[in-house]
């Protein structure tokens, strides 16, 4: 997956995720720290749906650590503040 051309254009491109944004209006607004996090955000929820499609809203999948911290390098929080796994809540 690390070497796979369709990475970057999918999970870390700007205007990818621009795009993915615009999609998220179904579902109600963003309410996040700024556009790093919002990019961060959307970043993982594109690897997610690239991988595995569309899960739903209660279903959660632990990601790649290769893969959060090649979001975090490109999206990273000014104070180093993120959030681990959390499990869906039942």
């Amino acid at each position: 997956m690390t070497e796979h051309p369709g990475l970057d254009p999918v999970c870390l491109n700007v205007y990818s995720l621009q795009n993915a944004y615009i999609y998220r209006a179904d579902y109600g607004t963003l309410r996040l720290r700024g556009i790093v996090h919002r990019y961060r955000f959307l970043a993982y929820r594109s690897f997610v749906s690239w991988c595995w499609g569309f899960l739903g809203r209660r279903v959660r999948v632990v990601i790649p650590a290769w893969v959060v911290i090649w979001v975090r390098r490109e999206f990273p929080d000014d104070q180093g503040r993120y959030v681990a796994f959390l499990p869906a809540d039942d």
